[in-house]
């Protein structure tokens, strides 16, 4: 029996992909680059946030790492890179859209008596803002950004740390997520059950609806 629910944010209640690419056409042509940029982009923010995840950067490090890159600027002091990353992400918010299914399942969630929380990889303040702006930062929403926890996702220490701010134990707490290794065998690791959110049906779940309480 279940206590607590957690979901992940992006590409699991949010469309943070379809986010990216807007934005990233948005900054490129604010600089005056060529548009259609965005699988070169999608690299360089998978490597470097998985650098942040292997605590080899600081979340400020890893932004300004991808712009260093995507810019082919190496020089840029971290202060530099940040500043002009902030034209990315200024675009990326004004493309934040939630996924059609990510309200209704959330308040599924806690009317079936779940506490439900929002476990994610990414800072607080752009985080909460993404749920204001889609319609999702309900009362009964906790959200949970690893940033404050000392570790990300997929670390087990993640995990007990938010099953500690939900006061549930893993046993009584299920995750759901869109990343394999992330959401699903680091959920596992910490003795939680974990469904493989997937869109293209390659997981436990293709869609929200299908999440039964």
């Amino acid at each position: 029996m279940y206590k607590a629910i957690l979901f992940d944010l992006d590409d699991t209640l949010l469309d943070h992909q379809g986010a990216l690419r807007d934005g990233v056409d948005e900054w490129c042509v604010s600089l005056g680059l060529p548009t259609g940029q965005h699988a070169r982009f999608r690299e360089l923010e998978k490597k470097w946030f998985a650098a942040y995840e292997r605590g080899e950067v600081s979340h400020p490090g890893q932004r300004a790492g991808r712009c260093r890159d995507f810019l082919n600027r190496p020089e840029m002091t971290e202060a530099e890179a940040l500043a002009a990353y902030d034209g990315y992400l200024a675009a990326y918010a004004r493309n934040w859209r939630a996924f059609p299914d990510a309200l209704l399942v959330l308040e599924r969630a806690h009317a079936a008596g779940l506490k439900v929380g929002v476990l994610t990889n990414g800072a607080r303040d752009m985080q909460q803002g993404k749920l204001a702006a889609t319609g999702l930062d309900l009362d009964f929403v906790v959200l949970i950004p690893t940033v404050e926890l000392g570790t990300p996702k997929p670390h087990r220490e993640a995990y007990l740390a938010a099953c500690s701010i939900m006061e549930s134990s893993p046993a009584e707490t299920l995750m759901v997520g869109d990343s394999l290794a992330n959401d699903v065998e680091g959920a596992r690791a910490a003795g939680l059950d974990a469904l493989w959110f997937d869109r293209a049906g390659r997981g436990d779940l293709a869609s929200l609806d299908e999440l039964t309480f």
